[in-house]
């Protein structure tokens, strides 16, 4: 692991050996998006292709390209653009699989994934990972698929946006089935909200710098925000659908007119923001009635 780049910084953060290896990443992207909830679009794209470039400079000493693969989770995986940023920092190609889940439900204990679409082409015992980790359901289910048809020895998980309580998850997973596991994180390892989706500076068992913590303190008027939202990814896939998340988000936490939120958009119907529900399930019937 390469723990110094130009203009990017690596800190190892787990502890013992049953402790999830996690490294946090600390750089210019990172900041982009993790501190601008109004980042959409192309602008965010780019971000996101930036900070994949650091990441894979990070850890290219760790895996071969040519003999690794990514497993590609859509559809949120796509804002990751892994094979991109290798070709760009390596000039190899780096072979995709291709999985798609959903949640099914979500309880404070429990997050249900259905597996409806996969294809593993490229089997490669050295996988590459792009996602948000929350609870970390969403990939224990990818490899549990995966792993039925190939073998897996090693993987990389990149995440923007990671929670401690999926990484040990998916660790613990790991270690059952002799799988190698390293996590590369933004900026921090979150703790998670009782509802399955906010990842705050400011979670008590969040682990980051104070220096995060008081930017966070100060942009979300000490309300634990969610440093990405409750669908990450959508800011450029869905934006419309990610403006009326924030929208919500900002009724939530009593943030209305907010500079943070400040291109925010009021949902005309609330069908479209259905499989977020649980985010805001304590303002839903308010909600409901208003719209």
């Amino acid at each position: 692991m390469i723990t110094r780049i130009s203009g990017s910084s690596l800190e190892k953060i787990d502890s013992g050996d049953s402790s999830p290896r996690i490294y946090l990443a600390h750089n210019e992207p990172l900041e982009r998006i993790m501190f601008d909830r109004n980042l959409t679009g192309v602008e965010f794209r780019g971000q996101c292709l930036a900070a994949s470039q650091m990441f894979v400079d990070h850890f290219v000493d760790e895996f071969d390209p040519e003999s690794a693969a990514e497993l590609l989770i859509l559809s949120k995986g796509i804002v990751y653009q892994l094979t991109e940023a290798v070709a760009r920092q390596t000039g190899k190609n780096l072979a995709t699989n291709f999985i798609a889940t959903s949640r099914v439900s979500v309880a404070e204990d429990h997050v249900g994934v259905a597996v409806s679409y996969a294809n593993f082409d490229a089997p490669s015992r050295t996988l590459l990972i792009g996602d948000t980790v929350a609870s970390g359901a969403t990939i224990t289910a990818a490899l549990d698929s995966y792993r039925e048809v190939h073998p897996v020895d090693r993987v990389f998980i990149v995440s923007y946006a990671g929670a401690l309580a999926g990484a040990r998850r998916i660790s613990e997973y790991c270690q059952r089935h002799a799988i190698e596991a390293t996590f590369l994180f933004g900026l921090a390892a979150f703790g998670l909200s009782s509802n399955g989706f906010d990842l705050s500076f400011l979670h008590p068992d969040t682990v980051t710098r104070d220096e995060y913590r008081r930017r966070a303190e100060e942009q979300f008027n000490g309300r634990p925000v969610s440093a990405v939202g409750w669908d990450f990814g959508s800011q450029a896939t869905a934006p419309r659908k990610y403006r009326q998340l924030c929208w919500i988000e900002a009724e939530k936490w009593e943030l209305q007119g907010a500079a943070c939120f400040k291109d925010a958009e009021r949902p005309i119907e609330m069908d479209l923001l259905r499989r977020e529900e649980a985010a805001y399930s304590d303002i839903a019937r308010t909600l409901e009635g208003e719209l």
